[in-house]
């Protein structure tokens, strides 16, 4: 009984000794470096080293942050990428507090998987993508219209065009794949000023970004439908 204790109360103490040195970190990283977006401060598998998740990717650092290490912590025996897993794993979201009537909705077949996209209608990697949707079948889509219009100045405008049509579905359809604009019609309340406030919430900086059911998130463009459709697939 006594041994158990003694165990629990080392444990213990190292929990505490940990979580004080992520908060120094933190603290020296608002200190020194108040402009970095930091999104959360990890203890890496490394004794001393620490994983800082900015910007959808992960750095490595010291405690008081002075040396930074960018690139891939490898695990060779198991031969896994622990980076790209732990980016994988923070990048999630729970695709059930998305705000759907936000999204332009389009059902290919039986709609029976369900794809979410943050996408911009002039981005060429966004139109990429809607082209290989077309060999795509059994999902719903959920696209959220998402302009980076310090890249593409005309897309807030563009979105917010395409959502007021009389068929968004279509007209979205209709300019990714043909860039055909929908006529102007009357103006309405887009959703477009708050889809970029959630955007920047879940940290999405590029476009298309894509969510399987799972919250798993992918950013950029999947090279063809076998591999969107491989993606879907591996939704368990």
């Amino acid at each position: 009984m006594k041994t158990k204790l003694a165990t629990l109360l080392l444990s213990l103490a190292f929990f505490g000794s940990a979580h004080a040195d992520v908060k120094t970190l933190e603290q020296n990283l608002k200190t020194n470096y108040p402009d970095l977006p930091v999104k959360g401060v990890y203890q890496s598998p490394v004794a001393g080293i620490y994983e800082v998740y900015t910007s959808g990717r992960i750095v490595y650092t010291n405690q008081d942050a002075k040396y930074f290490f960018v690139g891939n912590l490898v695990d060779i025996k198991q031969q896994k990428n622990m980076t790209e897993e732990r980016i994988a794993e923070l990048g999630k979201i729970d695709v059930k507090s998305l705000p759907l009537n936000q999204a332009i909705k389009y059902v290919k077949g039986k709609g029976e998987r369900t794809l979410y996209i943050f996408s911009d209608p002039d981005c060429p990697y966004c139109q990429r993508l809607e082209q290989n949707m077309v060999g795509v079948d059994n999902v719903t889509v959920y696209v959220f219209l998402y302009p980076l219009t310090s890249l593409h100045p005309n897309a807030e405008k563009v979105s917010n065009q395409i959502w007021c049509s009389k068929n968004p579905s279509e007209a979205w359809t209709n300019y990714m794949l043909n860039r055909k604009l929908p006529a102007a019609g009357k103006s309405c309340t887009s959703p477009i000023q708050k889809n970029i406030a959630l955007g920047q919430k879940l940290n999405i900086d590029g476009t298309p970004t894509l969510f399987l059911q799972d919250g798993q998130r992918i950013s950029g463009v999947p090279s063809d439908a076998k591999q969107i459709e491989a993606l879907l697939q591996s939704v368990k």
